[in-house]
């Protein structure tokens, strides 16, 4: 059997990983069946392929987990993996062989190896949770980690609110709030104490200095931020997902005059967000937002392909906005 897990949101496609092993490792607890390799890793020093085409004596029953084939690995390792699957066409359907493909971000689709896992194997695309979804893994989560735990509606939007859709984020910040409650409803209170904090590092605040074009109090917020140790990488990743929320509020107020409660149902972000989100449309034309959210996409290139330091990119964008 081949399964293949890939997607934005690599915290639960992780888990998903660590599921299939610990059930593949409570029935052979010696784990000789296992083997595990990580294109990512650079030290690596076997081949997935000089396992696969080797059978184990001491274990019928084989998982195979091979990570980042397709993100790090290179073209001839990706062509010779491709090749292999496409002659050892019965591992489909070999019950006592499973293969597990793991990437922590989407491939490209164009990629020839991941044409072929998406349409030859049991595939899983685990993109970004928004709105209900959301709201309901974080109450599965809170259930797995304490069966009796629990959260008011008022909290749990909060919680949301404070972390966006960084289902890692979210993990270890209710955990903290499992342990905290110990048993009681989760409170608003709570997440006021436990996580308020972390509403710097979401850059609401910043947001919303940006947004009302208050650009001296969001470079003064944004200094802050960084003076503090915050990851520059995760301020970016939040103003664009900020902006691209207001571009999709925007284009259904505008272009199909929708109200908030209508807004809220067809984008399926979270009520919060719409609300913030209304508020800020007021010093944006949606013309005017896609021109931000460009500006903001091409520092965002330039930032990962060195052209511009990350730190610079973000008072760039500031003051130009």
């Amino acid at each position: 059997m081949i399964i293949f897990l890939y997607g934005e949101d690599s915290f639960r496609s992780g888990r998903k990983v660590l599921e299939i092993k610990e059930k593949f490792l409570a029935s052979d607890t010696a784990g000789s069946g296992l083997s595990v390799f990580d294109f990512e890793q650079k030290d690596k020093k076997a081949s997935p392929l000089d396992v696969l085409g080797i059978p184990n004596l001491l274990a019928p029953k084989r998982l195979v987990i091979i990570k980042n084939l397709i993100l790090s690995g290179t073209e001839k390792e990706q062509e010779e993996s491709l090749e292999y699957l496409k002659k050892n066409k019965d591992i489909e359907g070999d019950s006592d062989l499973v293969v597990v493909f793991w990437e922590k971000e989407h491939p490209k689709k164009s990629n020839i190896l991941y044409k072929f896992l998406e349409k030859q194997s049991k595939s899983q695309n685990f993109e970004k949770l928004a709105g209900i979804k959301l709201t309901n893994w974080v109450l599965k989560r809170i259930k797995e980690i304490d069966g009796g735990g629990n959260i008011s509606k008022t909290a749990l939007d909060k919680l949301i609110v404070f972390c966006g859709n960084d289902t890692n984020i979210l993990d270890k910040e209710i955990q903290k709030l499992v342990n905290y409650a110990a048993g009681r409803i989760i409170t608003d209170e709570d997440v006021e104490i436990l996580v308020r904090a972390k509403i710097d590092s979401n850059i609401f605040q910043t947001i919303d200095a940006l947004a009302s074009r208050r650009k001296t109090e969001a470079l003064k917020l944004l200094h802050r931020h960084l003076e503090k140790g915050e990851d520059p990488f995760y301020i970016l990743s939040m103003f664009i997902y900020q902006f691209r929320n207001l571009i999709k509020v925007a284009d259904l107020k505008e272009n199909y005059g929708m109200y908030e409660q209508e807004i809220i149902r067809v984008s399926k972000l979270h009520p919060f967000v719409i609300k913030k989100s209304m508020a800020q449309l007021q010093m944006f034309s949606l013309e005017k937002l896609k021109k931000v959210y460009q500006k903001l996409s091409d520092l965002d290139t330039k930032v990962k392909t060195g052209q511009i330091e990350i730190r610079l990119a973000l008072d760039k964008f500031i003051v130009e906005l």
